[in-house]
């Protein structure tokens, strides 16, 4: 039973160190929290499993032995003096407050009790190797109850679906860890003194559970970050050789490239046609197919204004918007295009209720999909079937076509960037990939329902319910 405590230091230290590595800016106070969190177990680990297996080879001087004992003793008290105040700094500098100066400047100030408990108890007033956890128990209680509050302000902070969902998972398992850690011993500790090499604890016994609830927090930790992603980290390869590759561009101007060459082929046909009504003395179709130039110009710039250095920067900018109205502003600047392809839109069944998305990078998203739905169509033309129906956890909007449908050995590699079935230099194959990473900033899914050859694809756009307003 002894030998967990090497594993529960080692687990926490092991997860502080890569969380730090990761991303020394975001996570080095979580970090900080989990190593200073290890620094109990690992005292106990010394006076329980090791000093008891090494003492008896005769391998160590007396003077490394005291030296050790030492160790154990300062890492004890980091424990009960500074591990409450990191944990209280890590929920602080997740995002409490947005300031960089204002975060620097709170922590300073809450710095100062940490300290001086340090120094009044610990070094002046207590035997070394001591600790009264009276005298210092309810300063942890403080900065422990102050960081479950900053967790919150962080959590409501957030406004990016998976940023909020990120922090709600650090903040419940920091939370639940914390408390556990102060009940069973801040609460549960009355003294404990080291010795060389023994110790004497007065406890009500509840410490034992530590063990438990480390091992059990350390497990769905790296549950979640295999599966969804933990602090900025994600394990699992298929779900992020998106974003691994996304990352690899050193501009976004590729995205906005691909972005820009779908408006000027509309330019181009609305120019050709305006151009025929003003000869045929048509005026006011003329007129109405420069409006409809001036929607794709519009459209045009929100995105050139929208996309960042980097395809990963895409920003969300939401809006509450009507499904239909959402759709019809897709469909319409597309109409001649539509009908210069021999393309009929269908609407099988649109709910009448309202979407809560990034308009821009929505219409974006949709017209890129219904690109590829006439592109599948070839010359000879077909029919194109949106859907957009409520289901239990989704909100579901769908483009189906009946064109040549997607070979099952592509169906692998169609979301990754730079990868294209078109035969012409036109197409960079950034499409997908724009479309995949603008549904995960809304916290949702893009899948391919169903293809078949010769058949036609059914591609489908999943929300969290909590997007869709009846």
């Amino acid at each position: 039973m002894n030998l967990f405590y090497i594993l529960m230091f080692l687990s926490l230290w092991t997860m502080g160190v890569v969380l730090i590595i990761y991303s020394l800016r975001m996570n080095f106070w979580i970090g900080i929290t989990l190593i200073f969190g290890g620094m109990a177990s690992f005292t106990f680990s010394i006076h329980l499993v090791i000093m008891p297996f090494i003492l008896p080879l005769g391998w160590l001087t007396p003077s490394i032995s005291s030296l050790i004992y030492q160790l154990s003793v300062v890492a004890m008290s980091i424990y009960f003096y500074l591990f409450p105040f990191a944990a209280c700094m890590g929920a602080l500098w997740i995002g409490a407050i947005e300031s960089f100066k204002k975060r620097l400047l709170v922590s300073l100030l809450l710095s100062i009790p940490a300290i001086v408990v340090l120094f009044s108890d610990n070094l002046s007033t207590t035997p070394w190797g001591s600790f009264d956890i009276s005298t210092f128990r309810w300063w942890a209680g403080f900065y422990l109850l102050l960081s479950y509050v900053f967790y919150y302000v962080a959590f409501r902070r957030a406004t990016e679906y998976h940023e909020k969902r990120n922090k709600k998972r650090v903040g419940i398992l920091f939370t639940i860890g914390t408390l556990c850690a102060f009940v069973f011993d801040f609460v549960g500790f009355r003294s404990l003194t080291l010795r060389e090499w023994n110790f004497q604890l007065e406890s009500n016994g509840a410490w034992k559970f530590n063990v438990v609830v480390i091992l059990g927090l350390v497990a769905i930790i790296i549950f979640y970050s295999v599966k969804y992603g933990f602090l900025g980290i994600k394990l699992r390869i298929e779900r992020d050789k998106l974003d691994y590759s996304m990352r690899a561009l050193t501009m976004g101007v590729s995205i906005l490239n691909h972005s820009i060459k779908n408006e000027i082929q509309k330019i181009n046909y609305l120019t050709e046609k305006t151009e025929g009504f003003i000869h045929a003395g048509q005026t006011e179709k003329s007129l109405q197919a420069i409006e409809q130039i001036h929607s794709v110009s519009a459209h045009l710039l929100s995105m050139v204004g929208r996309i960042k250095d980097k395809a990963e920067d895409i920003l969300l900018s939401e809006s509450q918007i009507e499904v239909k109205k959402l759709l019809a502003e897709v469909i319409l600047p597309m109409q001649p295009l539509l009908e210069s392809r021999s393309v009929e839109i269908i609407w099988k069944q649109v709910e009448a209720g309202d979407l809560i998305c990034d308009t821009i990078h929505m219409k974006e998203t949709l017209s890129n999909l219904i690109h590829n739905a006439m592109d599948a169509l070839g010359s000879r033309g077909g029919i194109i079937t949106l859907q957009a129906l409520k289901a239990k956890r989704y909100f579901i909007i769908e483009v189906k076509d009946n064109g040549v449908g997607i070979p099952k050995d592509q169906l692998t590699k169609i979301f990754e960037p730079f990868y294209t079935t078109k035969k012409n230099s036109h197409n960079y194959g950034l499409g997908l990939p724009y479309c995949l990473s603008v549904m995960r900033k809304h916290g949702g899914k893009l899948d391919i329902a169903e293809t078949e050859m010769g058949k036609g694809t059914t591609v489908i756009l999943q929300f969290p319910i909590q997007r869709y307003v009846d």
